[in-house]
């Protein structure tokens, strides 16, 4: 092998080596940079069952946890979309809601789960956090009471919250963050040095294959010797 080329593609492999390595510490040191500058979010759930009217529960002695039916299931879904809508949204936010939310079926839905929604609301301290919990489940008595503003009092689904989990830090923000950030840091880091090598080799190649001028050298006078034409045909001593 060209000891030019040797030369110049060990360079190539040191040049991106060290590259990597620089690359990956400058990722490491901005993931800790972000996780420190990053805000904290908390973040507050619970669950809540629409159990069925007072009328629809007399045939189970008044029993409205014996009473459930397809139709408290339709009426979840029905509450779940109307809060996840952009006019409730609005709404929440033209009343200072700060944070995300979010309302939901439950996953397994039956006649007896499908009336369950399970509520969660984030902020920036566990007390935010627990306040807008508060807040979007009185926005679900709210969009309640207007689906059933038209009925009487005994004949209305209700809600009743099951179980409230105390807030707690959010970690799911920040590890997707960092898995963007990270992943981004991984591809440059591996990528580009990559690139830089190639290019480096590239132009140890163009380089080597310059062509080489040798100098002239004149020989002595005394050393002259003749130099006959390679195309030169052959002389014949016999004279023809």
């Amino acid at each position: 092998m060209d000891p030019f080329r040797a030369r110049r593609a060990r360079q190539a492999r040191w040049a991106r080596w060290a590259l990597t390595g620089a690359l990956l510490m400058l990722t490491l040191m901005s993931a800790v940079v972000a996780l420190a500058v990053l805000p904290p979010t908390y973040q507050s759930s619970s669950s809540v069952v629409l159990l069925a009217s007072t009328q629809a529960s007399e045939p189970y002695g008044d029993n409205p946890y014996l009473s459930f039916s397809p139709s408290l299931t339709l009426a979840s879904d029905v509450v779940s979309s109307e809060l996840m809508s952009p006019a409730t949204v609005s709404r929440l936010d033209a009343v200072g809601f700060s944070g995300s939310y979010s309302v939901q079926p439950a996953t397994y839905t039956t006649d007896t789960t499908g009336s369950v929604l399970l509520v969660a609301a984030t902020g920036g301290t566990a007390a935010a956090a627990e306040k807008n919990l508060r807040a979007v489940g009185r926005e679900i008595n709210n969009v309640l009471a207007g689906m059933q503003s038209g009925d009487p009092p005994a004949d209305r689904i209700r809600a009743v919250t099951i179980s409230v989990s105390p807030a707690s830090r959010d970690l799911g923000q920040a590890a997707r963050v960092l898995t963007v950030l990270i992943g981004a840091g991984l591809v440059v880091s591996v990528g580009f040095p990559w690139m830089a090598e190639s290019r480096i080799a590239g132009r140890g190649l163009e380089a080597s294959s310059w062509p080489i001028t040798v100098p002239y050298m004149a020989q002595p006078a005394g050393n002259a010797q003749r130099t006959v034409p390679m195309h030169a045909a052959p002389r014949d001593n016999s004279g023809h």
